[in-house]
């Protein structure tokens, strides 16, 4: 059964993304998606930047970073990426850009992801339900 934690980026968005981009935790950066931003780190980072500068300002979050991780021998690389794009897909509804890498230097597999936290419609901020007093 996998395990589910998510988080704000506050401070360390670029080094946040180089270290789930790791070539040597992302089997040499093939298990490594990006959309609508690169696969790069660093540009990756330019990329959010770029959409949250047009944004509405209210948030001191930059990201948000989710992680799964598996059990041993329940799930292929291949397989945690795309539940990782199948989740995302629900999840943001394609208004987000997001970093999704799967990391396979452990017993275990696990899926790390960072999306923006601005919007690329209407370049409001994610929701935080913690916050808004609402249940999500």
């Amino acid at each position: 059964m996998a395990t589910t934690k998510i988080f704000p980026i506050h401070t360390t968005l670029k080094e946040t993304l180089a270290y789930i981009a790791n070539p040597k935790k992302t089997d040499n950066g093939r298990l490594v998606f990006g959309f609508m931003c690169s696969e790069n780190p660093t540009k990756a980072a330019k990329d959010f930047a770029e959409v949250t500068a047009t944004g509405t300002g209210r948030s001191t979050v930059l990201a948000q970073h989710f992680i799964i991780s598996f059990q041993p021998g329940e799930i292929t690389p291949e397989r945690a990426i795309e539940i990782g794009k199948e989740l995302c897909t629900k999840f943001l509804n394609d208004e987000y850009q997001y970093l999704l890498t799967v990391h396979v230097d452990k017993a275990h597999v696990h899926l790390h992801c960072v999306f923006n936290n601005t919007n690329l419609g209407e370049r409001l901020h994610f929701p935080d339900f913690k916050q808004s007093g609402q249940n999500p």
